[in-house]
């Protein structure tokens, strides 16, 4: 039995969704280095590696990163940008949005599959 969970988890439906998760949380530290905003670059650092080796505490860890006041769901990056180039600050938002989004979907049906 274990095995076999093992092996869903390498190979099947559970491999891709882990892989789409990887993809979107190497994105979003991409543009936190892109724009600046380090602090929360090692603590993805941190849940990417579990997710690269398909941790479910990689899933679940990422998932910590949301909700509550001071999270990952309240980060502003590009801040340095808003005054002197508000275009480029907003699309650097947008961008962050839009990954955090993914993030939290992909992370959420990794952890809330029911069977391991």
């Amino acid at each position: 039995m274990r095995q076999a969970l093992a092996d869903i988890a390498v190979n099947g439906p559970l491999a891709q969704e882990f892989a789409h998760l990887e993809q979107v949380l190497r994105q979003t530290i991409s543009l936190l280095r892109e724009c600046d905003a380090p602090f929360w670059v090692p603590v993805l650092d941190r849940g990417l590696a579990q997710i690269a080796n398909h941790h479910l505490a990689g899933a679940t860890y990422i998932l910590g990163c949301f909700g509550g006041q001071d999270t990952f769901s309240d980060l502003v990056i590009a801040t340095q940008w808003q005054s002197s180039d508000p275009l480029r600050f907003n699309n650097a938002n947008a961008r962050l949005n839009h990954l955090r989004n993914e993030l939290f979907t992909a992370a959420d049906a990794i952890a809330s599959r029911r069977h391991w």
